[in-house]
């Protein structure tokens, strides 16, 4: 067994627990009667950045590890769970409304999508030396743009506007993901 294969079961557990909390909670979020458009885009999306991520791990494979690195290349997975847990709390089947869930949690999601961007940033250029005109930079950017602009905001519309923007940019990612170790290149 490779270090990458050992560290990368870490990355998998905390992925693991990420996606298993959201996909717990899509009974209660797919409720007809307590159903938010905005607020399930935000749950498929962060499942869906949730596997991308981790297919993205694959570009690490080649690093020279060391402990520093090892916590670097965690924080991704970690921000993806606290993004989870805070879009489906522990006890999802008592939330009478997901819209005023998801506005009661709004600046604190959109805080998160802050960080993940800046630790998607910090890792770019530190574990995989990646320049700073690199293409892939710009989905960085939106991911931070997208967070500033939702934790400012509490405008329904503009929330609605933001979700289908995510999702443009998750687009985006996903074309430059299609490829196992793209990101290395």
């Amino acid at each position: 067994m490779s270090l990458f294969e050992y560290l990368s079961i870490a990355f998998s557990v905390v992925f693991s627990f990420a996606a298993i909390r959201l996909v717990a909670g899509l009974p209660h979020v797919l409720a007809a009667t307590q159903r938010y458009y905005v607020h399930l885009s935000h749950v498929f999306l962060i499942l869906f950045a949730t596997t991308a991520l981790f297919w993205s791990f694959w570009s690490l494979r080649d690093l020279e590890w060391n402990f520093l690195r090892f916590i670097l290349s965690l924080a991704g997975p970690a921000v993806m769970y606290f993004l989870a847990c805070t879009l489906i709390p522990d006890d999802s089947s008592s939330v009478s409304s997901w819209r005023s869930y998801f506005y009661g949690v709004r600046r604190r999601y959109f805080v998160g999508l802050c960080v993940l961007s800046i630790c998607q940033l910090t890792n770019a250029t530190v574990l995989l030396n990646m320049s700073l005109f690199h293409p892939f930079r710009v989905v960085h950017l939106l991911i931070l743009t997208i967070g500033i602009v939702g934790a400012v905001t509490e405008n329904p519309l503009m929330q609605r506007i933001i979700s289908i923007v995510a999702w443009v940019v998750a687009g985006l990612a996903g074309f430059f993901l299609l490829m196992p170790g793209a990101l290395a290149a």
